[in-house]
């Protein structure tokens, strides 16, 4: 196991500091806890886990990592990893607000649910999960650099900064990029969880034009092939009535597997809604074995998220009494003079970059933040499709790909190179730039690069130490392996998208969460094998499907079905009270609310949202006014902890860009070090100074569109 021998003292309460320590864990760790167990899913969190009452003193001391709830650093350990709900500094230090008011805070509330009715709170706890996914993530990162240096360091992680970054996507930067608009917008998805005709639910997803034209022939309406307005998520929002109209037309006169195989066959993503009933019957997640027992009970579990060929998994054991302390032993010293691994750690690690749309390249820019070299690979024929997420249109601007938000805000830093894989020359030079990187990362469906020969048999040839990121959606066997799928079908899949919606409703997706918490996953796992290299010499193949991450984070649905037949329910509304003023909504936690809902629905209804919720945290009642998406770069608690970093653009100008949720005393002081790449960017500088190539290949390069830096189609 790659984290074994490592102590990890968890004095938390809560789902964030418990699937903190559960991902270490998974990757080896010791892990003591101090919170009892009380339910099954405190079980699945503390699987393989030892338990001791506080205080817990004597474990502390002898600790490498501790994870708190308080302010932090403790005493003793080198790393201590805080988590709390707005984080350490700025003038809302200690506020304690739970996961559902920090909804309304983050944005995440602003958008979700129907324009013409109330914000919809996403179900599920998945704030608590991605919090404790960067608290693993920081906990790692600071373990690499505090064991090399033997300097004590304090990981600050705040749950709101990492919804900021999870349940909305990029709102700030949405708003305020070329053509964005600075609105609330609250919408449904459309296709989205459409009817079939058993009663069931089918997740439809068309992100990209041509899934939408594929969709269309699937259903037979060739007709709307040639509206563009339609071929747009916002355009199909617009026209709500008509296509939610004509698309469930045809699902309810078929079976939910009828309308699934007939999407997947024309590579529309689809999949049939699942939940805790349906997910460990779906035949894919059984053949790749991702439920297993639970040691010690009746019900069943997911396993963890990742898989590090050729690394035996943790043997799950029932967590147990945790006897005597650890034995005492000595801390790492101080290292020599420059001997430390520095502000950012990964300085000297080179990755090759070949991931798109979001998940992939949010793990590869955590390495990049962190001082690594990421150089980003595209093809002229096969740009990264986010850029063509952009708010201007190509009509309007011809360098509309230039300009997409989420692009940016995924790649900031990163070099920027063009190769045609699918040319000789250009499949050559990859390969040579292998050689060249201890780090190889890509996320399409597996067949992509082992079409091109590029698999992890090939890479380990060219450089035996290398580690390779593989995050595929379904996973690298199985028989969805080759599937197409976005993180939309894996919200509908896993269970995210039951319990989200409104109680009369049908299931809503959150709308994109598991790139970034894959993202997160897959940077954890990858920082972990290159512990591991350094230790013994060796790479691996990492693998973090999509749709493990997923499971992971919703296991509570399978675990309750399984244990005792129930079967979770959507969230619904509650908690979410109309204020005086347009579309002003609070939120306050039902569990420390002693009104009856009409009574609070009253009150709230003769105040505006901030004075409601100003009165009731005077109260000792959790709340928070709902802030626009867009607006929220101006929290003030947000700006205090420097969330948000300006970095320039020749194309696109000055923004602020949103950073990560945690902040480490040992730096980076600033996170960001420059812009995202334009397409093709710094081709010839890598070429160059990596490989010696010289001017005139270059000039064939180009004139054979091997390289470039203008989108042309393929072929």
């Amino acid at each position: 196991m790659i984290l074994e021998g490592l102590r990890v003292a968890d004095l938390t309460t809560g789902v964030a500091g418990a699937y903190c320590a559960k991902l270490l864990t998974d990757l080896g760790a010791d892990v003591v806890f101090t919170e009892p167990v009380t339910d099954d899913l405190g079980t699945y969190l503390r699987t393989s886990q030892r338990h001791t009452d506080p205080p817990a003193d004597d474990w502390l001391a002898r600790a490498d990592v501790a994870i708190v709830g308080g302010p932090g650093p403790v005493a003793g350990p080198l790393v201590t990893v805080s988590i709390s709900p707005l984080g350490h500094g700025g003038p809302d230090d200690g506020l304690r607000l739970p996961e559902e008011v920090l909804q309304a805070r983050s944005g995440s509330l602003s958008n979700h649910g129907h324009a013409d009715r109330e914000p919809l709170t996403v179900g599920g706890r998945l704030g608590e999960y991605v919090t404790g996914a960067f608290a693993a993530l920081g906990a790692v990162t600071a373990w690499w650099r505090a064991s090399r240096s033997g300097v004590a360091e304090h990981v600050d992680v705040s749950m709101l900064e990492a919804m900021q970054m999870t349940l909305v996507t990029a709102p700030t930067l949405m708003a305020r990029f070329p053509g964005g608009r600075a609105a609330t917008v609250r919408w449904v998805m459309i296709p989205g969880n459409e009817p079939a005709a058993d009663g069931r639910y089918v997740g439809i997803t068309t992100v990209t034009a041509q899934q939408w034209y594929s969709l269309l022939r699937v259903i037979g309406r060739e007709d709307l092939l040639g509206d563009e307005e339609l071929a747009t998520m916002m355009g199909r929002g617009r026209r709500a009535a008509e296509v939610n109209g004509f698309l469930r037309d045809w699902t309810t006169r078929h079976t939910a597997e009828e309308i699934e195989a007939r999407c997947v066959e024309a590579r529309v993503p689809a999949t049939v809604l699942g939940n805790g009933r349906e997910l460990p019957r779906f035949p894919h997640l059984v053949e790749r074995e991702v439920f297993v027992r639970q040691p010690g009970e009746s019900w069943i579990r997911p396993r963890a998220p990742f898989r590090l060929h050729g690394i035996r998994d943790r043997a799950l054991e029932a967590p147990r009494a945790a006897g005597e302390p650890w034995p005492a032993r000595a801390r790492p010293g101080p290292a020599p003079a420059g001997g430390g691994a520095g502000e950012r750690p990964f300085a000297g690690i080179r990755v090759l970059d070949f991931t798109a749309f979001w998940a992939g390249p949010f793990a590869t820019a955590w390495l990049c933040a962190m001082g690594a070299d990421v150089i980003k690979v595209e093809a002229v024929q096969r740009p990264d499709g986010i850029r063509f997420s952009a708010a201007v249109r190509p009509r309007d601007d011809p360098l509309f790909y230039e300009k997409s938000a989420l692009f940016h805000a995924s790649n900031l830093a990163k070099r920027g190179i063009t190769l045609d894989l699918g040319h000789p020359d250009g499949l050559a030079i990859a390969e040579r730039l292998v050689e060249h990187c201890d780090v190889v990362a890509e996320n399409f469906t597996p067949r992509v690069l082992e079409g091109f020969g590029l698999g992890y048999e090939r890479v380990r040839a060219l450089r035996p130490d290398a580690v390779m990121l593989r995050i595929p959606a379904f996973g690298l066997t199985g028989p969805w392996r080759d599937r197409p799928g976005f993180a939309q079908t894996m919200e509908q899949l896993s269970g995210m998208a039951w319990v989200t919606g409104y109680e009369d409703g049908p299931p809503i997706i959150p709308g994109g969460v598991v790139d970034p918490l894959a993202g997160t996953h897959a940077a954890l796992a990858l920082v972990a094998a290159l512990e591991h290299r350094s230790r013994t010499g060796e790479g691996r193949l990492v693998e973090v499907p999509l749709v493990e991450v997923a499971t992971a984070v919703t296991a509570e649905q399978v675990i309750r079905y399984s244990a005792d037949g129930t079967l979770l329910g959507r969230r619904g509304a509650g908690g979410v009270y109309r204020c005086a003023g347009d579309d002003e909504w609070v939120a306050v936690s039902r569990a420390h609310d002693p009104l009856d809902p009409a009574e609070r629905a009253a009150w709230c209804s003769a105040r505006t949202a901030r004075d409601a919720a100003a009165e009731l945290l005077a109260q000792g009642v959790p709340a928070a006014a709902m802030v626009p998406a867009h607006r929220t770069g101006e929290d003030p608690q947000l700006r205090a902890r420097g969330f948000f970093e300006p970095v320039e653009h020749p194309l696109v100008g000055t923004h602020e860009y949103p950073t990560w949720p945690m902040r480490f005393s040992a730096g980076p002081a600033r996170y960001w070090t420059g812009p995202a790449p334009t397409l093709g960017q710094h081709t010839e500088d890598v070429l160059r100074d990596l490989l010696g190539v010289g001017d005139d290949e270059l000039e064939r390069l180009r004139r054979e569109h091997v390289i470039g830096t203008v989108p042309r189609p393929p072929g």
